[in-house]
């Protein structure tokens, strides 16, 4: 009897142990722990569920029934009890509580039933954790997002990331400009696919290098190639970024096709225009040459012959023939000079580099103050005769502001034809100018109408032309052409 006594005491304080451990997990917990019957009538609560809902105290809130002061929407206590019911528990129970002064916060219920010693459901007992600064930060990036992605869906430009050398996303203009039905057809595969096979070798070489921050600049122009197979101009922006914890590019790319084909146009009609103009300079030169200079030799050789019939008599008349002689030879002088100049024979029939020389040596003898040294390298056959006299009207210009305003003592001119390019250069060491206030800054168009017209020869055979220059340190012109 004394041992059988003694087992019951050991187990009643085991058992008020246990309740002692539970009890203060209960009321320690950070989380609320309650305790409520079938219709949600609050029995029981821990200090932390009380200060979650805005009370002072768990007091306040037992016998107030959960579904009227509890959930801010009643329908999802009927929700909550519908699955507590046919499951015996709930899991992650996502809802709103109203708190006592009106907020609503959102929380997570985790709960299962309390069954009595007969098994029947007497209620509902669980814990609460209040998520509500999670989900605002979820909605907060869920707006970010569905903002940023509004923004790269509905561009204009083809948005891009590549890496490992494979597209790891593409917007769906990207897929629309380079003819694919969707971005899922274009994801995983090399971005060299989509470039065109003439450009494929740069862009890989930049994009890899790119990828690993090696590569600048961040902007050019290549030739893409659609799923047809069509060729378009893009024009690409990238930069290397991180993606997913690794390296990669993200960029865009800008359809400039048209613009490709505008300024493909422009610079055919520019050249048509200075062909129109070369034709109608050779015409007249032309006209000039066998009319004027026609009628110019033949007066010359009716006023000899006057001289010759006057013989030796004394007086006015042999004086002025011979003063109408000089006349005409003059007149005949400045016929050869401007026909020349409209159309050198010189450059038709021998071609740029004995044309150059001739002019050079032309002037020269006409500004002796002035020394010009003329180089040539690599022509070893004569040039496109189109590309020869577009660099002879440059050679022009050049020298006739150089006589005008350069005030040189020296001229410089290299002619140098490097596959696939000819170089033309013509430098002077006369006053020079000051670009800001000339307009004439490297690269850029002059306001002068001679410029002008050399920079649009130049342009109309794709080529480029540099003209630099600082007051006292004289003025340089490069024109680069491609021969091809």
């Amino acid at each position: 009897m004394t041992k059988r006594k003694n087992t019951t005491a050991g187990g009643k304080k085991a058992v008020r142990d246990s309740e002692q451990r539970f009890r203060h997990i209960f009321e320690h917990s950070p989380a609320m722990v309650y305790l409520t019957d079938v219709a949600g009538v609050v029995l029981d609560m821990n200090v932390a569920g009380a200060r979650m809902l805005g009370y002072d105290s768990p007091e306040d809130l037992l016998g107030l029934k959960s579904s009227l002061h509890v959930y801010a929407d009643p329908h999802d206590r009927e929700r909550f009890r519908e699955i507590i019911e046919q499951t015996g528990s709930v899991q992650d129970f996502e809802t709103r509580f109203r708190r006592r002064d009106g907020t609503v916060i959102d929380v997570r219920i985790t709960s299962t039933v309390r069954k009595n010693k007969k098994d029947h459901v007497e209620g509902y007992e669980g814990f609460v954790i209040d998520v509500t600064d999670r989900k605002r930060t979820e909605g907060a990036l869920q707006d970010s997002e569905e903002k940023y992605r509004t923004v790269v869906e509905n561009s204009l430009s083809a948005i891009f990331i590549h890496q490992g050398g494979l597209f790891r996303f593409v917007n769906h203009r990207f897929a629309e400009m380079l003819g694919y039905d969707n971005p899922e057809e274009v994801v995983g595969r090399p971005f060299w696919d989509v470039v065109h096979p003439i450009d494929r070798a740069m862009v890989k070489e930049r994009g890899l290098r790119r990828e690993k921050a090696e590569f600048s600049p961040a902007r050019y122009i290549f030739r893409g190639i659609r799923k047809d197979g069509t060729m378009i101009w893009v024009d690409l922006r990238a930069t290397h970024a991180t993606y997913m914890g690794g390296a990669a590019v993200v960029g865009n790319l800008i359809d400039i096709t048209q613009n490709v084909k505008a300024e493909e146009e422009i610079r055919h009609l520019s050249r048509r225009l200075i062909e129109v103009s070369e034709e109608e300079k050779k015409r007249l030169a032309a006209d000039l040459h066998d009319e004027l200079g026609q009628a110019i030799t033949s007066l010359h050789f009716d006023l000899e012959a006057l001289q010759t019939s006057s013989g030796a008599k004394p007086g006015g008349q042999k004086k002025l023939c011979e003063r109408l002689i000089r006349t005409v030879e003059q007149m005949a002088d400045n016929v050869r000079k401007t026909t020349s100049y409209l159309r050198p024979d010189l450059l038709d029939h021998l071609g740029l580099v004995p044309a150059l020389e001739w002019s050079i040596h032309d002037f020269t003898a006409r500004r002796t103050e002035t020394e010009v040294d003329f180089q040539t390298l690599g022509l070893k056959k004569r040039l496109n005769p189109k590309i020869e006299l577009a660099l002879y009207r440059l050679f022009q210009e050049c020298m006739t502001n150089i006589s005008r305003h350069a005030k040189a003592t020296r001229v410089e001119i290299m002619l140098t034809y490097s596959h696939p390019r000819v170089i033309f250069i013509v430098r002077d060491n006369g006053v020079g100018h000051d670009p800001s206030k000339r307009g004439t800054a490297k690269g850029k168009a002059s306001g002068g109408i001679g410029l002008l017209s050399m920079r649009e020869r130049v342009a109309s055979f794709g080529g480029s032309i540099d003209i630099t220059s600082a007051p006292g340190k004289g003025t340089t012109i490069r024109a680069e052409i491609p021969v091809g």
